[in-house]
């Protein structure tokens, strides 16, 4: 199967690396597995035989006339954009993974939409631009923490669990890559109903990352005093749970 460009399409060819990603995801455990952008079916490979189903979405039909003659009936596969679509509905129970070698193009979007299933998934296993996958575990008062890090943050804890070379796939990126393991909080620290709010507060304090947070949150400074927060500080020092009082205390 030829990679489009178009798609974004880098096949993860790498056996080690697949192996990882599949005792990682621990598929075994769970209800059934969510692959996001299987491609020709390497990691699909590894995924299958569990005993439990798997699920297979991707938005090139090649890739699915690929897992059926690959596969069969050991996978459903789904046309269909994981940026746009409504995941909820293609879990494979109430104890599922999520898994996937995301296009770079979409993988932040795809992993806002992750996110937001909460706890309806065990865990989700995804593979991104190591740039990218840096900030969503940065921990504050690290020079990659800003907002993409906070907002992963207050709905799941996350860790970078290894790196992937150019290599590994076919056509090589230009880049390095990195797989990110996330669980979802039992209790999120901002509900849905709140999180575009809250997002939108974040990226305020991060807008000019070397101004103080007294400077940058402009009419919302009396908020840093009701939430018990030194005005002196920048926002690449404040964790996510202090992101979170400050914000409420802003309202």
């Amino acid at each position: 199967m030829r990679p489009e460009k178009a798609l974004g399409q880098h096949f993860l060819r790498d056996a080690e690396v697949l192996a990882d990603i599949a005792a990682i995801a621990d598929v075994g455990r769970s209800s059934g597995v969510l692959e996001i952008g299987p491609g020709e079916g390497a990691l699909t490979a590894f995924l299958v035989g569990h005993g439990v189903p798997v699920v297979a979405l991707d938005k090139d039909p090649r890739s699915l006339e690929a897992l059926h003659e690959r596969f069969g009936e050991a996978v459903s596969g789904h046309l269909g954009d994981a940026a746009i679509d409504d995941l909820s509905v293609l879990l494979p129970g109430d104890r599922s993974i999520i898994v996937g070698n995301l296009p770079y193009n979409a993988a932040s979007a795809i992993q806002r939409r992750v996110l937001a299933l909460g706890t309806r998934i065990l865990r989700s296993v995804l593979m991104f631009q190591r740039e990218v996958a840096v900030r969503l575990v940065a921990d504050a008062g690290s020079r990659d923490y800003g907002v993409p890090s906070v907002m992963t943050a207050v709905r799941a804890q996350a860790w970078l669990v290894r790196d992937v070379p150019p290599h590994a796939f076919r056509p090589p990126p230009k880049v390095q890559s990195a797989v990110v393991l996330m669980e979802a909080r039992a209790e999120p620290l901002v509900g849905d109903e709140d999180l575009e709010a809250f997002g939108a507060f974040v990226a305020l304090a991060f807008q000019q990352r070397r101004k103080t947070l007294n400077n940058a949150l402009g009419d919302k400074r009396e908020a840093l005093t009701k939430a018990g927060i030194d005005p002196g500080l920048r926002a690449e020092q404040v964790s996510p749970e202090a992101f979170v009082r400050l914000w409420r205390a802003s309202l």
